[in-house]
């Protein structure tokens, strides 16, 4: 394992200074000879061409991340081996896109596994957790500790290889037409959360989850079907608009403390490849995890700005009472969830070995670890 990261990693590396160094056109495509000599200095390696449908529409930021992946494997083979992106519902809807890739009709599909807790709740973990990591702690999990193990393992069950694409920053938290101040104002509303986790818990805190899809969120907010709601982070929000018939926000989004993206593979397609179409594969995914961890906390902060800035939105959040009430709702529903599902169990004590590990370097490292605001 540690020889195939180190050969990923090494063609990264010599992707980025070929890409900077060898006179290439403002694509970033890079010429063929020097393509070859990243996927293994063979010549004859055939031209592939597959498609890759998408749980994100196409005005998504997160459909971009699609996009900049198969990119990068572009130019990680000089064009030999390409991936045609389709936006949701181009080739499939989000709901088919983990059958068409099961079943080798597409031979890829980038995806936020939370859409296939119904197959198995263990799939919601591997995309999203409330009220506990970060986007710099799954990242770190999954690629040094062992999580990126229990991605493989799972789509391993339904005939898939898997490769995270981004780990996404904190949600917004929940945008509604009126404040929110406590977990009392939120039982008195009808509120859009998603994940299977997030509305137990929610249930058992006495919150009234409505199911609205993501589509339909501005006009149900518009139109008060429902009082509040959630998406994503500020830019996926912003793409929607929801500030407009959403003035307030409650943060910070306990549902979902951060998330994970990736693409999901046909076992079939992906052993069909040559081995070095899979090592560029691979490090296309490492390469674009990096980079777009930066890219959204920063467009994160950019929007936020504007919103609160420009655009008139309130900002408020919940007492420290409620707060560890949610907190602790939230460990009651994991373990609760582990007792009925072992794939849901392994994926959270693999989760919580790496919280063991971390604790102590939160402890000294305080505000230093994860950064703190400066009083005025």
């Amino acid at each position: 394992m540690k020889k195939r990261l180190l050969t990923i990693l090494m063609a990264g590396v010599m992707a980025l200074g070929l890409l900077s160094g060898c006179g290439s056109t403002d694509s970033g495509t890079m010429d063929t000879a020097h393509a070859n000599a990243v996927a293994g200095g063979n010549s004859d390696l055939p031209v592939v061409t597959w498609k890759m449908g998408s749980t994100w529409g196409s005005g998504n930021v997160h459909f971009t991340v699609d996009q900049r992946f198969s990119e990068l494997v572009s130019e990680l083979t000089g064009g030999r081996f390409t991936i045609t992106n389709y936006a949701e519902g181009e080739l499939c809807a989000a709901n088919q896109l983990f059958d068409y890739v099961q079943n080798g009709t597409i031979e890829c599909g980038g995806d936020w596994g939370g859409y296939w807790s119904g197959k198995d709740t263990a799939f919601e973990l591997l995309s999203t957790i409330m009220d506990d990591f970060t986007a710099l702690d799954y990242y770190t999990w999954i690629y040094e500790a062992d999580g990126l193990q229990c991605y493989k393992d799972l789509y391993g069950q339904y005939n898939m290889e898997y490769f995270p694409l981004v780990t996404n920053p904190s949600e917004s938290g929940i945008r509604s037409v009126k404040p929110i101040n406590s977990i009392a104002d939120m039982q008195k509303m009808k509120i859009r959360l998603g994940g299977v986790m997030a509305g137990r818990a929610a249930q058992k805190l006495g919150i009234n989850i409505t199911t609205v899809a993501a589509s339909e969120l501005y006009e149900s907010l518009q139109r008060g079907v429902i009082d509040g709601g959630e998406f994503s982070g500020p830019k996926a929000d912003d793409s929607l608009k929801l500030q407009e018939v959403a003035p307030y926000w409650c943060a910070p989004a306990w549902y979902q403390s951060a998330g994970v993206n990736g693409v999901m593979v046909n076992k079939q397609a992906w052993e069909s490849l040559p081995e070095a179409y899979q090592v560029a594969f691979e490090s296309a995914a490492r390469l674009c995890c990096g980079e777009q961890l930066s890219r959204y906390i920063y467009n994160d902060m950019t929007v936020t700005n504007q919103m609160i800035e420009d655009q008139g939105v309130t900002v408020t959040s919940l007492s420290d009472e409620d707060m560890q009430l949610i907190r602790e709702t939230c460990i009651e529903t994991y373990k609760e969830e582990c007792e009925l599902n072992p794939n849901f169990k392994m994926v959270y004590e693999s989760m919580q070995a790496y919280r063991e590990t971390a604790n102590n370097y939160r402890d000294w490292t305080g505000d230093y670890g994860f950064g703190f605001n400066r009083g005025e």
